[in-house]
């Protein structure tokens, strides 16, 4: 008897993001803000996916749309096989039980004039989730989970270390025992002595309760650490996806191999020959047409995007790359079965 596939836990397909952006106070001209644009993955069950990209590439804005902080313009968001795109906000209760946030700043996360214990049960509270006492031994219970003592649940936010607040934060998402978290560069703000701490933390809880995340970071040795599979982002468009070893050792977008050569390396005789792309990211703000990596580095190849489908495809099993005749080679193209002399 084969083995039915697992259903995943979450589906996004052609997700889009537009903000409507006016030049001037009194221009009546509007020009649209592609954050995002005609972004797909999905999420298996246990699973980690990173999310990867410079500052401004549209990383948080997807974690939004999903967790539905911020309304999509376009595409569709499939929770354990349902459609949550559209729901309205009050519709939304299974949404926030099985996924949550955690966010950047862990201090401008939690109300600081609410207590641990009422900030963990607030969820619960809301939710009307079982009795007055079972809801004060979960936030015992959660407490326990992300290395906290008891007595925490009586302090106040200002009275623990950025470290502390962000198990905190976890511990908040963990309350209605949700199947997925957004994880929106959870220890960017953090010490580089306390991030191994969450990253651990996150590592031990994924096992125990068979979490599902969605890494989202712009430091790749910390996705390494964390992620079975990687999707690379470059403004508002995922370029490049696959199992992590793939993406770290074949990467095929010029982007991804200049990511992967910043990474530092812990060895103070190394001599740094990081790929240093030349120019700057080009504006979200209406952008013109063609490959948006070409047109940074001013390729010649630019011209010969104009009209071309630049959604992901698969070179190799389970590798999905843009095809870029800017960004990958030629002998990958033609792999695609793509001309650019046509």
């Amino acid at each position: 008897m084969t083995e039915e596939p697992r259903q995943n836990i979450l589906e996004v397909c052609k997700l889009s993001m537009h903000f409507p952006v006016q030049s001037n106070i009194l221009s009546r001209k509007k020009s649209v803000l592609k954050a995002v644009d005609e972004v797909s993955f999905s999420i298996a069950p246990g699973e980690t996916l990173g999310l990867v990209g410079e500052s401004g590439c549209g990383k948080s804005t997807i974690g939004r749309c999903i967790v539905r902080l911020l309304d999509p313009t376009g595409g569709s968001i499939r929770l354990l096989g349902k459609e949550v795109t559209r729901r309205p906000q009050w519709r939304l209760g299974d949404l926030r039980q099985n996924v949550q946030m955690v966010f950047q700043d862990p201090a401008a996360s939690l109300d600081p004039r609410m207590s641990v214990r009422h900030i963990i049960s607030e969820p619960l509270d809301i939710q009307g989730t079982g009795t007055r006492q079972f809801r004060r031994e979960r936030v015992n219970t959660l407490l326990d989970l992300v290395g906290l003592p008891h007595t925490a649940a009586d302090k106040f936010p200002h009275e623990f270390s950025g470290g502390q607040r962000q198990r905190i934060g976890i511990a908040r998402a963990l309350a209605q025992s949700p199947k997925l978290l957004v994880l929106d560069e959870p220890v960017s703000a953090l010490d580089v002595s306390v991030q191994s701490q969450v990253l651990n933390l996150l590592l031990d809880l994924q096992k125990e309760l068979g979490l599902a995340y969605l890494f989202i970071s712009h430091d790749l040795s910390v996705v390494r650490h964390m992620a079975d599979r990687v999707a690379v982002m470059y403004l508002g468009k995922i370029v490049e996806m696959g199992e992590s070893d793939l993406i770290y050792h074949d990467p095929r977008h010029a982007y991804t191999r200049a990511l992967i050569s910043a990474i530092p390396m812990p060895d103070p005789t190394h001599i740094n020959t990081s790929a240093v792309l030349p120019g700057d990211v080009p504006s979200p703000i209406d952008p013109p047409p063609g490959s948006a990596f070409g047109r940074r580095i001013n390729h010649p190849y630019l011209e010969a995007t104009y009209g071309l489908d630049l959604t992901p495809v698969e070179i190799e099993p389970g590798h999905w790359v843009a095809p870029d005749p800017c960004a990958i080679s030629l002998g990958d193209l033609a792999r695609l079965g793509i001309d650019i002399y046509q």
